[in-house]
């Protein structure tokens, strides 16, 4: 606690100790209008993101448009023609972190996460509600399709074209034009070319002339 008092706001304390706020990395010098600045802007984004999360009027205008709308406006870098699932959940405290390209698909229950706790010093008898955060961008390329339930870890990066399974848990990059599955999900096929796949089967057809 004397670290939190020697290199935090007045204001940052107070709420530490009403546990309104525990992220020192984050928050440790806010100052009381910036609290209520913070405050009022969450209220207007988890409202926006509730009606994203359960909405199912104007479909299929939700996953085309107004999902993607609303993400965009909470701070996510989307692209174009981006495809949004309901129950789609991504790091609302951190949406400057996820950096998403054009025609990606996000199917129905995805999550992606920008931070999570660092216990590289966690020992017993420690406190876990202490541990800091580590906060890492996530990065998904064009074309990449998220299958359902499918979640997404800190500092992960998805090529170009990949496929990811459903109920895939991602903790690792994929690379380009990949599909992984599972827990955590690993690449069990890399696509070729469609013009490799012709020359191969025109060989084959020659073959057994």
């Amino acid at each position: 606690m004397s670290n939190i008092n020697n290199n935090t706001s007045f204001t940052f304390r107070i709420l530490h100790k009403l546990k309104l706020l525990n992220d020192v990395q984050k928050h440790g010098q806010i100052s009381l209008f910036g609290f209520i600045g913070f405050s009022l802007k969450m209220i207007v984004k988890r409202a926006l993101i509730t009606y994203s999360y359960k909405g199912y009027f104007f479909e299929p205008l939700n996953k085309k448009f107004i999902r993607p709308a609303i993400w965009k406006f909470c701070g996510c870098h989307l692209g174009k023609n981006i495809h949004i699932g309901h129950m789609v959940r991504m790091d609302i405290g951190n949406p400057e972190r996820i950096h998403i390209a054009d025609n990606v698909v996000m199917s129905n229950g995805v999550t992606i996460l920008c931070h999570k706790r660092d216990i590289s010093d966690y020992h017993i008898g420690d406190d876990a509600l202490k541990l800091p955060f580590l906060y890492q961008d996530v990065y998904i390329d064009r074309s990449v399709q998220l299958g359902l339930n499918v979640t997404i870890m800190p500092g992960v990066h998805i090529g170009e074209g990949s496929i990811i399974g459903t109920g895939a848990i991602v903790t690792k990059d994929i690379p380009a034009w990949s599909v992984a599955v599972g827990f955590p999900a690993k690449v069990v096929k890399t696509l070729d070319c469609r013009d490799s796949k012709e020359l191969s089967d025109s060989k084959l057809v020659g073959g057994n002339n």
